[in-house]
């Protein structure tokens, strides 16, 4: 077990009885699995044929986060399912095991109501039933062009875990007011609502003239990359 994070479920039980949502992730990298403990009376949210096993006291439903509009626009602009998959623990406490359909890592984050954050497609796993997932677009025309991500993105927020999956690696940063973070397009996983993002060529990393910015990009085999200023969060994949 690599990580584990707790979450109290939605409030439908007196505070003295309600038990934490236990999350963990299960081997690293290569091909790792979220197992989710649920207390009774817990549930939590799933991409379609997300989950591997369950004990037998978890209930398979679906649902749409944000209503028929919601799951209609998630799915037409950012690509995804136009369901969830919502897994109960309505008749004890149990567990469920969830992986990705490509192999690769998961990283479970603690989402915050006032840091909303941006996934690329294919990044969002499951989350805690409290966490609402929609379709946001980028601020920037380079940033929806070359970013790798498109125009339209996963946007989640509320409060609660959330489980990123991404082929490779998952690598995380914790950008500080002012630093500046250069990440190659096509690598993003998800980032912080509102940090900046600005779109350049890789070469000389914005200093010199054009040509020589240019020459150096070519020859070094990099072009545009992503340069995030802090402060902020950032999660890129490493295949």
């Amino acid at each position: 077990i690599a990580r584990t994070i707790a979450s109290l479920p939605p409030a439908t039980q007196p505070d003295s009885l309600r038990m934490p949502i236990r999350w963990s992730v299960a081997g690293k990298s290569g091909a790792a699995a979220a197992v989710v403990h649920l207390p009774h009376g817990a549930r939590i949210k799933a991409e379609p044929d997300a989950l591997i096993t369950m004990s037998g006291g978890v209930e398979v439903g679906a649902c749409m986060d944000g209503g028929f509009v919601g799951g209609l626009l998630r799915s037409a602009l950012g690509g995804e399912s136009l369901f969830s998959q919502t897994l109960s623990a309505s008749r004890s406490d149990g567990e469920v095991v969830l992986g990705a359909t490509d192999v690769g890592d998961i990283e479970l984050v603690r989402l915050q109501p006032h840091a909303p954050l941006l996934l690329s497609k294919g990044a969002f796993l499951a989350a805690d039933e409290a966490v609402e997932v929609s379709t946001s677009t980028q601020r920037t025309v380079g940033g929806a062009l070359f970013s790798g991500s498109g125009l339209f993105v996963l946007r989640a927020s509320g409060q609660g875990t959330l489980a990123l999956a991404a082929h490779g690696a998952i690598m995380s940063y914790t950008l500080e007011p002012g630093e500046v973070r250069a990440v190659d397009n096509g690598h993003l996983v998800g980032w912080t609502e509102g940090m900046p993002l600005e779109m350049r060529l890789a070469g000389g990393a914005g200093r010199g003239s054009l040509l020589s910015t240019a020459f150096s990009s070519a020859a070094s085999g990099e072009g545009l990359m992503c340069f995030f200023h802090g402060p902020g969060e950032l999660w890129i994949s490493r295949p």
